[in-house]
């Protein structure tokens, strides 16, 4: 295949070749198409579409009748298809070839060696289009993918286990199945507790997944296993030194952009008998997987969910200098600060950026419900306090501010504490 770069000349003697010796010309033909259609999308991404639409359908040809050799080529050529589509914002046919590419990656190789990618990117595109247990089955297959790869495909398989874990418990939950996406959740934490327990530099990841899924067992119903992990965390994090370093600032940014956003799904989901959240577009043909990196995303989702966060912006202006008068109105402000720390945290990354959008949202979001449970002392309002508490520990541990963290988990403890026992 060739390396130079790919023009019009070379497309039509790639398809002179084609007609002369289709054995060797048309698979020669299909790569240079696709690699012709990468380089025109940078510059013209709705003329590039023909190209990768021409070159699948040469792959599917050639994939056909039982052959083998092609399957891998095909499944590439029908994943980038997709990745088209979905950049042109055509939903339906980017699932679609998602479904394709996916068929001939698990027809290209044993299991073990199944591209993953191919299947994780199905799986959140029937998320997406509300196909939850479906993209749940999909899921499985990517976890048990890695299970079997086992240690010999590098020393990360331990991390992409996990990320897979946690895509399947969001699945789940969404599907449904909150036990099985609880017991997933049981195995993230024992994993994660391993990895501590042999490198102690894992301690911070632990520290924030304990945290998270504090959050998370509480929301579902279980607070003594969720007094337990904030326990846990606390644990953690008093092994830790008062500040961590740059070194594996991103990697501790996505486990706690992921669990963070998982634990707000509930607030930004319509229900009946409420209106609809702000922010949230309900004519939208897709919807967003909290929890899942951004780069998962459909492409016309990030654009309605950036759009979501000027709308929750204007909402939170509308209060500027004063408190609402009473606290339901109390309450739906704190939620929608906590919403909008939330879309910070999955759409910006950046040291700068996390603190100006997400670090100081959150310090508002516990100042204002500490005046809610001020205002209203019980139950619900200490339970939205240890979780405003628990969301502003994540993204100090995330940003390296150990110290401030354990303070924050500490207090969230005994105030869990009370909260149990009224």
């Amino acid at each position: 295949m060739r390396t130079e770069l790919v023009t019009e000349d070379t497309i039509a003697e790639c398809r002179e070749l084609a007609r002369l010796d289709p054995a060797v010309g048309v698979p020669e033909l299909a790569h240079g198409l696709n690699r012709f259609g990468w380089q025109v999308r940078h510059e013209q991404p709705t003329q590039s579409l023909p190209y990768f639409e021409e070159a699948a359908d040469l792959w599917r040809v050639l994939a056909a009748d039982g052959a083998t050799g092609h399957l891998a080529s095909a499944s590439r050529a029908f994943a980038s298809l997709a990745q088209l589509y979905s950049y042109v914002h055509d939903d339906e046919r980017a699932l679609a070839a998602r479904h394709q590419a996916a068929a001939y990656a698990r027809r290209a190789s044993p299991p073990a060696d199944v591209d993953t990618r191919v299947l994780m990117a199905l799986a959140s595109g029937l998320a997406e289009a509300g196909q939850f247990a479906q993209a749940a089955t999909v899921q499985r297959e990517v976890v048990d993918s890695h299970r079997t790869a086992g240690p010999q495909n590098g020393p990360d398989q331990p991390t992409m286990t996990m990320w897979a874990l946690l895509a399947l418990a969001i699945y789940l939950d969404l599907a449904g199945e909150t036990d099985a996406s609880l017991d997933v959740e049981r195995a993230i934490l024992a994993q994660q507790r391993r990895e501590a327990e042999t490198d102690p530099r894992c301690l911070p990841i632990l520290a924030i997944w304990t945290a998270g899924s504090s959050v998370w067992f509480a929301e579902n119903g279980h607070p003594k296993i969720a007094h337990g992990l904030l326990r846990e965390s606390v644990a953690a994090c008093e092994q830790l030194p008062s500040a961590g370093s740059d070194a594996n600032y991103q990697f501790r940014r996505a486990v706690q952009g992921a669990l963070f956003a998982r634990s707000g799904t509930r607030d930004e989901r319509p229900r009946a008998g409420r209106p609809t959240p702000v922010g949230v577009a309900t004519h939208a043909r897709l919807r967003p997987v909290a929890g899942l990196s951004l780069h998962r995303w459909a492409f016309s989702l990030r654009e309605t969910y950036r759009a979501g966060l000027l709308d929750i912006d204007e909402a939170i202006a509308a209060h500027a200098g004063r408190l609402p008068p009473d606290t339901d109105r109390l309450a739906e402000l704190g939620t929608l600060i906590r919403r909008r720390a939330i879309r910070a945290s999955v759409l910006f990354s950046l040291p700068r950026h996390v603190h100006d959008e997400m670090t100081l949202t959150l310090a508002r979001s516990v100042d204002l419900e500490r005046e809610l449970h001020r205002t209203a002392p019980g139950p619900e309002t200490s339970r939205r306090l240890v979780r405003a508490l628990t969301d502003q520990a994540m993204g100090h541990l995330a940003t390296g501010d150990y110290a401030t963290a354990t303070d924050d988990l500490r207090e969230a403890l005994a105030l869990h504490a009370t909260a149990d026992s009224a």
